[in-house]
Formats: C-alpha cells, sequence, structure tokens
C-alpha cells in the first residue's frame, strides 16, 4: 500500500484482515534495511490481525530525498505518524534498532494516544551510552556511506537504504538522547534483546527496561542484532502473546 504524506508517498507492506479485531501491529525497521527485514515473521504476525510495516522515506519505493539532512528522528516520527493513522485500531508499535529512536521520538513528541503496547527490540534510548553502540565510523555523510556497506552484508539484509539515507540516519541517532523522556512512558511495554548482540550492547536494553515503567525484560541467550532473523518462530509467538495480552484495550 502507498501512503501519502505532505513531504512524499510512503511504501508500506500490509498483511492480515484490515478489519480483524485486536490491535494493529506497526513494525518499524532499522538504519538501514527496510521492511524486508520482517518478512520471516509477517505472516505469522498477521494471522488474525492487521499488520502494517512501512518503509521509512529513502528505502524501497518510498520518497528518497537528496539531502542527508531529511534523514532525522523527527523525520522518521512523521513518517510514522502517517503510518499510524492509517491504522484501523489501536496499535501495538514494534521497533527494531533503529526503529526503536523512531519509536521513542514518536513517543517523545506526540504523546501515546492511539497506542496499545511498545515494544523495543535490540534498541537503545542513548547510543552513546556506554559501552556506545557504533552502527557507522566516519563524520561526514560521504564517509559514513562508504561505511554502510559492509555493515550490510554483516547484518544479512536483503534490501537497504540509499547511502545518503544511512549517512543522515546515523548523523541523527547518534546525537539522540530519548532517557529523560522514558519514565514518563506510560505504555505497556517489552523489551527484547540479545545477549551477545555486538551492535547494540545488552546494556542498552537493560538500560531501556529500567527506564520505563513497568516494562518487561526478555533477553535471548546468545543471541545477536537480528532475532526475527535468527529465530523468527520464537519472535513472532513472543510478540503474539505481548499483543495478546494488549487485545482487550485493542478491541
Amino acid at each position: 500500500m502507498i501512503i501519502d504524506t505532505p513531504e512524499g508517498a510512503l511504501a508500506c507492506r500490509a498483511a492480515g484482515p484490515a478489519d480483524a479485531p485486536g490491535p494493529t501491529l506497526v513494525l518499524v525497521h532499522g538504519i538501514q534495511g527496510t521492511a524486508a527485514v520482517w518478512t520471516g515473521v509477517l505472516t505469522g504476525l498477521a494471522t488474525g490481525r492487521r499488520v502494517l510495516a512501512p518503509h521509512l522515506r529513502g528505502r524501497a519505493g518510498s520518497f528518497a530525498p537528496a539531502d542527508p539532512a531529511a534523514y532525522t528522528m523527527a523525520a522518521f516520527a512523521r513518517d510514522l505518524g502517517a503510518v499510524l493513522a492509517r491504522a484501523p485500531r489501536q496499535v501495538v508499535l514494534v521497533g527494531w534498532s533503529m526503529g526503536c529512536l523512531v519509536a521513542l521520538e514518536h513517543l517523545r513528541a506526540q504523546g501515546a494516544d492511539g497506542l496499545a503496547g511498545l515494544v523495543l527490540v535490540s534498541g537503545s534510548a542513548c547510543l552513546a551510552t556506554p559501552p556506545a553502540a557504533v552502527w557507522f565510523r566516519g563524520d561526514t555523510p560521504e564517509a559514513i556511506a562508504a561505511n554502510a556497506e559492509a555493515r550490510a552484508r554483516r547484518l544479512g539484509l536483503a534490501e537497504t537504504a540509499t547511502g545518503m539515507a544511512v549517512a543522515g540516519s546515523w548523523i541523527s541517532a547518534r546525537s539522540q538522547d530519548y532517557r529523560p523522556a522514558l519514565r514518563a512512558l506510560a505504555l505497556p511495554t517489552l523489551v527484547l534483546h540479545g545477549t551477545e548482540d555486538p551492535e547494540c550492547p545488552v546494556a542498552h536494553g537493560e538500560a531501556l527496561a529500567a527506564g520505563i515503567p513497568g516494562a518487561r525484560l526478555s533477553l535471548w541467550e546468545g543471541h545477536g542484532h537480528v532475532p526475527m532473523a535468527a529465530a523468527p518462530e520464537r519472535f513472532a509467538a513472543e510478540l503474539d502473546g505481548f499483543v495478546r495480552s494488549r487485545a482487550t484495550i485493542g478491541a
């Protein structure tokens, strides 16, 4: 499906019946990938529920500004807001990697209206917190874009963002600090993190869960940064259980 925004058109993968009961699941990908990262779990998650997985700007069929300054967490949060406006029911919002920052930016700017729950996967509230999560090297958009190809191979990303989209995203992401906003989140939250995540050390997930009131921490022993690819059935089952626990709110 295509979602029109004032800044451009977003491509979005949609699965499951639009009139399904319970919350809609909205899946937000990471800094370099696209909605394709959810392919292994999309069918299972869409059984009996609506699932939306947007391609944020600069990726797949979505609009792609040439200026790296167009790729900020605030800009991605606007993209996300347009997707949430198309959800037929209340939403359980799932962010992976940079998608966690996008979700936290949306919550900081717009609050939790329309949301029934939050799932943060392999994420952080502040990438610079030691041990720092360093996804790319370089101080210029050109250097970061050149560094991005090797990371895409390392994570096994089938589809990737443009080099300038990655560069602008990283310049914005590495400067964010959402830690002060966590305590105000009054939203049922699941934090899922692999204990052997080389891209975003597990301490970041632990800090997220500790900072959000009532958040539940699910540590995946021995797993890395992309749990939905490493163990799709387990990942889908855990998300399904969380969404079902929120179904009375989304009904």
